[in-house]
């Protein structure tokens, strides 16, 4: 190998090191990336997600409607199952269900 292609290696595995770095910094020490949750939501009002199931899967809750909160987990909080939105937090948001943003196995129930 010439020394311009051994030095050109070991700058190209520094940035690669650096990159993983940074990205187990900021997802596990920093704790820094979005926690998602769904919570009850009441069709009367709002648009809400629910499940799209198969006629076979027995598993799948067609009855239940929800939204989807997402807020980072530094904001989240201890206590998973009551995880709520504070009004106006730029961290966290609520999202309801517009056919833009249904992802597989889910539809909008309006």
């Amino acid at each position: 190998m010439k020394n311009e292609n051994k030095i050109l290696f070991l700058i190209l595995m520094l940035f690669s090191s650096l990159a993983v770095l940074f990205s187990y910094y900021v997802v596990f020490v920093s704790g820094n990336y979005e926690v998602i949750k769904q919570i009850p939501c009441d069709p009367k009002n709002d648009s809400c997600f629910v499940s799209d199931c198969e006629g076979s899967d027995s598993s799948c809750g067609m009855t239940t409607t929800y939204k989807k909160i997402f807020v980072i987990s530094n904001y989240a909080g201890s206590d998973y199952d009551s995880l709520s939105c504070p009004q106006n937090s730029p961290f966290c948001r609520i999202i309801n269900c517009e056919d833009n943003k249904t992802e597989a196995g889910e539809k909008c129930f309006k």
